[in-house]
Parts: C-alpha cells; sequence; structure tokens
C-alpha cells in the first residue's frame, strides 16, 4: 500500500488537523494512505483517454423527472434508463404485469453489469458519498486515513475506459441532499459540451491529487417531488444544467370507473384552488385498486395529503372533498377532534 505525494498530503491535511482537533489527538501522527483498489486496478487517467464526440442524442446527458406525489417518477426510471443504454426512446405506455417484469429483469442484469447505478439523496448526503472522501483504516498503527471513491467517481471511472456502451446513474429524490455541496466540481464537468470527448472537455484535480472528467457516455436521471415545499429548490447554476421532464397524473391508467371519476375531480378542484400543478395527487393511489377500497385510499393517503397542502386549513380541505366525493355512497366523518375522514353511508 503505498504512500501519497508530498502535493496530494498537503492538500488533504487541513482535514486530518481538523479531525484530530475534534478527537483531541493533537499529537498522534497521521498517515494518508491509497486504497488497495487504487494500486490492483487503478483507473487510467483521463488525459491518456480519448473519447469521441456524441452521436446518438436522443436523450439529454442530465435530466429530472419531476411530478406531484403518486406519478410514478421512480417506478419510471428503470425504463428511461433502459432506453439509454440501448439507444432508443422510452416506452412509457402502460404494461402488463409480464411486462413489468421483463423489464426489470433487464434492469437488474444492467445493475450487476456496473452500467446502471441507482441511490438517493437525502439531507445528511454528501460529496464524500458521491465524490470522493476520507475514511479511518483501522488496518494501519496510529491515525490513518485513506481516500475512498463515491458512487459517481467509481462509475465515471469505468464509463471513461468504455468506448462502446452507455452508463446511468439514477438519483431518486435529488433535490433532498445540497446539490450545489454534493456535487463540487460537477457543477462545469456534467455540462454537455465538457464531458470528456466532446469539443470542449475539461477536467478538475481532486483533494486527492486524482484528475478526475465525466464522459460523455455518462447519464444522471434525478427524480423530484414537485409538491415537497420542505425542501430547498435546486441551485440555478445547476437547474440550468439539468433538462426537466414533467411526470403528470394520468387518469387513463385508472381502470374503475368511480375511482378515476373522483380522481379527475380532486385534480381539477386542486388546480382551481391552489392555481399550481404542483400540488397534485398521483395515479399510483389509485391504480390496481376498486370502488371497494375508495374510503382506504382517501382516509390513509389523500386526505393527509390535502392538510399538507392547504396547510392544515380545515374548510379547505372538506370543500375539496366534498366535490370530490358528491357522485359516490360514501360521506365524510367530522367528529371535531381528529382530521376529517370518510366512511360508507348508512
Amino acid at each position: 500500500m503505498s504512500e501519497f505525494s508530498e502535493v496530494a498530503k498537503n492538500s488533504i491535511v487541513s482535514n486530518i488537523e481538523d479531525i484530530k482537533q475534534r478527537l483531541g489527538l493533537e499529537n498522534e501522527v497521521v498517515n494518508v494512505i491509497k486504497p488497495d483498489n487504487d494500486i490492483e486496478k487503478k483507473p487510467q487517467n483521463c488525459m491518456d483517454i480519448q473519447r469521441k464526440p456524441r452521436t446518438c442524442c436522443i436523450h439529454p446527458l442530465n435530466f429530472i423527472i419531476y411530478g406531484a406525489p403518486g406519478t410514478g417518477k421512480t417506478y419510471s426510471t428503470a425504463e428511461y434508463a433502459l432506453a439509454i443504454i440501448n439507444n432508443r426512446e422510452a416506452d412509457l405506455s402502460k404494461k402488463n404485469d409480464v411486462e413489468r417484469r421483463k423489464i426489470l429483469a433487464e434492469y437488474k442484469h444492467y445493475i450487476q453489469n456496473g452500467q446502471i447505478v441507482f441511490t438517493t439523496f437525502h439531507q445528511n448526503y454528501g460529496y464524500e458519498e458521491f465524490i470522493q472522501g476520507l475514511r479511518p483504516d483501522p488496518d494501519r498503527d496510529g491515525i490513518s486515513f485513506r481516500t475512498v471513491d463515491g458512487v459517481f467517481k467509481k462509475l465515471a471511472d469505468v464509463a471513461i475506459e468504455d468506448n462502446e456502451n452507455n452508463y446511468v446513474i439514477i438519483i431518486d429524490e435529488i433535490n433532498r441532499a445540497n446539490i450545489s455541496k454534493v456535487f463540487g466540481e460537477l457543477i462545469t464537468l456534467i455540462e454537455e459540451d465538457k464531458r470528456w470527448g466532446e469539443l470542449n472537455e475539461a477536467c478538475a484535480t481532486l483533494q486527492s491529487g486524482d484528475i478526475f472528467a465525466v464522459p460523455n457516455n455518462l447519464y444522471i436521471v434525478g427524480t423530484m417531488n414537485s409538491a415537497d415545499k420542505s425542501i430547498s429548490l435546486i441551485d440555478a447554476a445547476l437547474r440550468r444544467r439539468f433538462s426537466f421532464i414533467e411526470q403528470k397524473p394520468d387518469e387513463s391508467l385508472i381502470e374503475d370507473e368511480l375511482l378515476r371519476s373522483v380522481f379527475c375531480s380532486l385534480n381539477t378542484r386542486l388546480v382551481s384552488e391552489l392555481e399550481s400543478t404542483d400540488l397534485l395527487i398521483g395515479h399510483s393511489y389509485f391504480i390496481n385498486k376498486k370502488k371497494e377500497d375508495l374510503c382506504k385510499i382517501l382516509n390513509t393517503n389523500i386526505i393527509p395529503l390535502l392538510y399538507e397542502y392547504f396547510y392544515d386549513n380545515r374548510k379547505k380541505v372538506n370543500n375539496v372533498l366534498t366535490e370530490a366525493i358528491k357522485n359516490t355512497e360514501i360521506e365524510i366523518v367530522d367528529d371535531k377532534i381528529g382530521r376529517l375522514s370518510v366512511k360508507n353511508k348508512g
């Protein structure tokens, strides 16, 4: 296991000193080492790799699927990933169980093959998990740290050496993390004309001294819940680097006529009341359900959403519910203590 060069070590020593102070170990000797996989199968330096510009541009290199809760954003990522891998348009038409299993079988194959990676952002997700960070090394004496590549850098290093295939990273809930902090140098490197192989290809030197580039065969597919206003919006600089694909509520996917009627009534009233299409009801709550399930759907899924959308305004929730169920055999229950609910009449 070899040591870093002095230049690379000096670039991260300030971080090590901060860790030592917090642990009360200022006088301990610190070793900064490279991980085993850097020695045994170190990827080529991007400067030694030549890639050709993209010729198939069916899909943007960076795009985010956004929409209201329950519109099938995460569900659709498998089809989008396969479409990218196979250089074809995405087929988002309704699938039966057999067709869906076939899609997922192929999707899992590419995950095992290393061409598709799925991750989910959250408030504590950081640069270290995504690009590269320092981790303690318990196998060495004293305080030793080594650099560990994150999920995105690992995939990028593989993709840049493969001139034949496309690669996809799916980032679910992409707006739940501090995206500018997580992406770091990627704010420049993910631009389509800055991808390695394009005319204005660019690279960056990471804190460890590694030279890093993002190849033009690595696609970033994110999902974003447009109703989630409790989290920060995407940084403007990153927003312009992504294309946005709206996933709308789709009534045609709901087979039961009564459920479809309630679904349409809910969304029509929400658009009218809120003057926005960000806060709607997705079709997934009603798919493969029957009219006998309506009370359960409303009580456990829809009514909690309505209270969130209307900031616990009981009167507005009541108005939307009343309009939605007026042609059904259910009624609103108001016990004055808890939240509104519905039950079958009689």
